[in-house]
């Protein structure tokens, strides 16, 4: 979604927010603002560039919409999505009642560290003097099960902003991302990086007060062929297990991470450096030419030759920068060497920890569980399972376990690291040759986890299909019957109050369960209860109010897992599942 008029350049105070009695409207301009940072000299933000001199910095900032129709996932004018009453805070328009996770930009530029001797000024790249026409987008680039549990499990559960602090985000997290995680080809054949003749699209400085339409250039520039690596994974080497055939037919093996030498090289013979097309077997290749049998990775493009290593082996996670020539291997990290001998002059088709998987169990057994085969994943970009972690330990039991664990009624591993799950396989899955599913599991190389866009797959037995219990007991007398999935409030919420001790709410991100809600209701003599999102519970006395009906959807409507119990469904988005007190 787009929010912003990158055309405007001045104020617009008759576009409004919607409004009504109890919620006052706003000009939709006041989504973008200004903080010219001075400490010495502060001023209020504007929504203009009222001042460029702001000796710690321009902050542009600006608020995007929180309402959705319900119906559209975009359409280019925007109007699948509306902005609250007050932007930042407030309703959602009756044309728009599905709320979305409030996203807020800001961006820091420091327009004093411009030369504008020659009479230059700070503009935006439309050609914008006014900062009226500031805009941003959203374009989504995480995986999908990534951002929904993201969603799920933190939002408006901290404040900070720390990816640290939201598992699903942190896993994500790497320490040497700006050598694993380079900037990407450019796709469009132009100038983007240093001293640019004109502004892009051929845009004029413009300084309103009329809109602006957008420029275009008299000739577009073309495409460059950028290879595609989707789907590419760094497959983590085992010690002793993972091998690489070198151009001379023979074959060496990993033997681990070290660290480096203190007062000399850990490896003291022959050296070279190669920032762009660094590789295990590259490396091997130019010390076994050198008469050397031992060789090492560091700091993803150097590569070091010696006849032994002297130092001590590390843990595996030091050796965690890529190689600069082949993004699914490991080439050590700073201070640390990835390790390989020369063991054999013999060819073999092993070349990674995707090796043959002939030692490896053909048919794997699992407690708890039925092997199904190898399916197909990630067909026409749709996943054959819904949810997915990682772990560089995985084995096929601790997949079997996070299932379990979640109640999931399939399970699937694949990339050697990577366990997915959930309740139904997609269409788009299907059967395919076992010798697809051929990569050593991360954690024991005596198991298959799957392969490239291939699942080894398994049927859960210990999973209990979700339900909204018909009858849960608060305590040995006192029973809840279910009364269906209920929407949330218009006015308030569905089991709100009028007054105080007429209604009691509570929270709980990791115990919520249909039982732990009602009887907490009950405790407090609140005949109603009602579970909401996984881990909100609400009580009152008079059923639902404040305009609350029964879904559209029906049961399915409340289909959110309760976070304290997998086999119990604990409302949804805006959606409560709603129990009474029975005489």
């Amino acid at each position: 979604m787009l929010s912003g008029n990158p055309s405007k350049r001045s104020y617009d105070n008759t576009t409004m927010t919607y409004g009504n009695k109890t919620y006052s409207s706003r000009p939709v301009a006041d989504r973008v603002s200004f903080a010219c940072i001075n400490y010495d000299s502060p001023s209020p933000e504007t929504p203009n560039l009222a001042s460029t001199d702001c000796p710690q910095g321009l902050r542009a900032q600006i608020q995007f919409q929180s309402c959705w129709d319900g119906v559209n996932l975009y359409k280019s004018d925007q109007s699948h999505v509306a902005y609250m009453s007050q932007i930042d805070n407030g309703v959602c328009p009756p044309t728009h009642p599905k709320p979305l996770p409030h996203l807020f930009y800001e961006i820091y530029y420091f327009p004093n560290r411009l030369d504008t001797s020659d009479g230059g000024r700070f503009v935006f790249s439309q050609g914008d003097t006014t900062g009226y026409g500031f805009h941003g987008d959203f374009l989504n680039g995480w995986d999908t099960q990534v951002l929904t549990d993201g969603i799920a499990q933190c939002l408006n559960d901290v404040d900070s902003g720390a990816i640290s602090e939201c598992p699903p985000l942190y896993a994500s997290q790497d320490d040497y991302s700006s050598t694993n995680c380079p900037e990407r080809p450019a796709i469009v054949n132009e100038q983007v990086r240093g001293i640019l003749p004109k502004l892009p699209g051929c845009n004029e400085v413009t300084s309103g007060p009329a809109d602006v339409p957008q420029g275009v250039c008299s000739t577009q520039p073309g495409f460059n062929n950028v290879t595609n690596t989707d789907g590419q994974t760094t497959v983590v080497p085992v010690v002793n297990e993972t091998s690489v055939v070198l151009s001379s037919g023979s074959t060496a093996l990993y033997s681990g991470c070290y660290v480096e030498g203190t007062s000399s090289r850990a490896l003291t013979g022959a050296s070279y450096t190669d920032s762009t097309g660094m590789t295990s077997a590259s490396c091997g290749a130019f010390c076994q030419s050198k008469g050397f049998n031992v060789f090492g990775t560091e700091y993803s493009k150097e590569c070091y030759c010696g006849i032994a290593i002297s130092t001590a082996s590390t843990s595996q996670s030091d050796c965690a920068m890529v190689c600069s020539g082949n993004r699914t291997e490991y080439c050590g990290g700073p201070s640390r060497l990835s390790v390989w001998s020369v063991t054999s002059s013999s060819g073999s088709s092993s070349t990674t920890s995707t090796s043959s998987s002939a030692s490896a169990s053909a048919t794997p057994s699992l407690a708890g569980a039925t092997y199904i085969g190898c399916y197909s994943d990630n067909t026409g970009g749709q996943r054959a399972l819904s949810s997915r972690t990682t772990d560089k330990n995985m084995t096929l039991e601790l997949c079997a376990q996070t299932a379990q664990t979640s109640n999931r009624k399939y399970f699937g591993l694949e990339y050697a690291g990577e366990c997915w799950a959930g309740d139904t396989l997609a269409s788009t899955a299907s059967a395919i040759a076992d010798t697809n599913c051929n990569m050593k599991c991360k954690g024991n190389a005596g198991e298959i986890c799957g392969g490239s866009n291939a699942l080894s797959l398994f049927e859960n037995k210990q999973y209990i299909k979700p339900s909204n219990p018909a009858s849960v007991n608060a305590n040995s007398t006192a029973q809840y019957a279910y009364q269906g999935c209920y929407t949330e409030g218009s006015g308030g919420r569905a089991l709100g109050g009028s007054g105080s001790g007429t209604s009691y709410s509570t929270t709980d991100g990791t115990s919520m369960s249909v039982d732990l809600c009602v009887q907490t209701c009950n405790t407090r003599g609140f005949t109603w209860a009602g579970v909401e999102y996984a881990k909100e519970c609400y009580c009152n006395i008079a059923g639902p109010v404040n305009g609350a009906v029964l879904a559209a959807g029906g049961d399915g409507d409340c289909s959110m897992l309760c976070v304290g119990n997998k086999t119990e469904y604990c409302g949804g988005s805006s959606r409560v599942s709603v129990y009474q007190l029975q005489a």
